[in-house]
């Protein structure tokens, strides 16, 4: 029982981190308690909206929405998206010297 309880507390608190997100860039942040990130990413947010919108109006919307998503995953998980998206891609081995001969 003690599982289901546990599992329901973290749908909530995650469901909170959307909708803060939705109302808020960097909600998700400021609720899991770092002040830093949260108000980095509105600020981020809003100087986006600020500088893109006037001349860029789909960029500032996919800057905005980047930097919530960011936001989100920065919360729940402690990584960043841009990490998250470098380690998916596929690597290239590194080249081995040549021998002497």
């Amino acid at each position: 029982m003690s599982n289901a309880l546990a599992d329901s507390n973290t749908v909530i608190g995650r469901t909170a981190m959307v909708a803060g997100e939705v109302l808020l860039p960097g909600a998700s942040s400021l609720i899991r308690g770092d002040i830093g990130t949260g108000v980095g990413t509105f600020v981020a947010a809003g100087a986006a909206a600020a500088i893109l919108a006037p001349s860029m109006p789909l960029m500032a919307a996919l800057a905005a929405i980047g930097l919530r998503v960011n936001s989100y995953k920065i919360a729940t998980t402690g990584t960043n998206l841009l990490t998250s998206v470098a380690d998916a891609l596929p690597h290239k081995p590194a080249a081995t010297p040549a021998k002497a001969a």
